[in-house]
């Protein structure tokens, strides 16, 4: 569970990414692999995945057993259902640019911002503790919604079964 400030950040056109929080410091890292949609790394040292699961669902996986999920719930991807065990809100779309808000009805419990150009840091201010996983899944969407709304492998082919 993180609390107060968490940052994803990453270089420019890099798809490294570095999870940290203002009070235990680096959490996590990840790496995207864009032409599959999917990215894999390491959250308080337990290996993790986060891939789509047809169109508009994204799961979020800790050694192959599905933590949580994320839900598309608008045409337009402003809006998402984020459920896990013991854990459930919606990510929403603000009306400024980069922003988004973490709600649980119509509270928020988390603010989330790119910066003024793009989305190489991702600042989010939890002002409830709120599960790593669901926020790793915030991060796959904001930063890259076309990736989260597509079928898993549709830029690269996938090889048919030989007989």
């Amino acid at each position: 569970m993180l609390l107060g400030r968490v940052l994803f950040e990453s270089g420019f056109m890099s798809d490294e990414w570095r999870l940290s929080s203002s009070s235990l410091g680096r959490i996590g890292a990840f790496r995207r692999y864009p032409s599959l949609h999917l990215s894999r790394g390491v959250v308080g040292g337990v290996p993790v995945e986060i891939k789509p699961q047809g169109w508009g669902t994204v799961l979020y996986l800790e050694e192959g057993r599905e933590v949580g999920r994320i839900i598309r719930r608008s045409w337009l991807g402003r809006r998402w259902d984020l459920t896990g065990p013991g854990f459930g809100c919606d990510l929403v779309s603000e009306p400024l640019p980069r922003r988004w808000t973490l709600r649980i009805g119509d509270h928020p419990i988390a603010f989330i911002s790119g910066t003024a150009f793009s989305y190489n840091k991702l600042r989010i201010s939890a002002d409830v503790s709120v599960p790593a996983w669901a926020l790793a899944l915030v991060w796959h969407v904001v930063v890259r919604p076309w990736e989260a709304a597509a079928e898993p492998r549709t830029l690269r082919p996938v090889p048919s079964p030989r007989p």
